[in-house]
């Protein structure tokens, strides 16, 4: 257990760096996996990258947006979605609040 809290905290203060990044946690029997939107430029919503980390795993880098504002956000919420649908409870709270166009993805 304090392995899992460890691995948490580091992940979030890997992440307060940027401080507009966003991402999502999801868990399942005690796995966890981290979805993030990562802005890669201050105050600017591309480029952008959808990081994907199981539990102890190395993050990876699913999907890149240089010009295309929405995709990352699209994508990253699809991933929820479908984590979702596999039984994972995922925590949206640190979704952005303003609305961004994902129907176009």
């Amino acid at each position: 257990m304090e392995r899992h809290l460890l691995w948490i905290a580091l992940a979030l203060a890997v992440n307060a760096s940027a401080d507009h990044n966003y991402q999502y946690s999801c868990q399942l029997d005690g796995e966890t996996r981290l979805i993030e939107v990562a802005y890669l430029l201050p105050d600017q919503a591309v480029p952008c990258e959808v990081r994907y980390q199981k539990s102890d795993d190395e993050v990876e880098v699913l999907w890149r947006a240089d010009n295309q504002e929405g995709f990352c956000e699209s994508k990253a919420k699809q991933m929820v979605k479908e984590h979702s649908q596999w039984g994972f409870t995922c925590d949206t709270s640190q979704e952005p609040e303003g609305s961004v166009s994902m129907s176009l993805y």
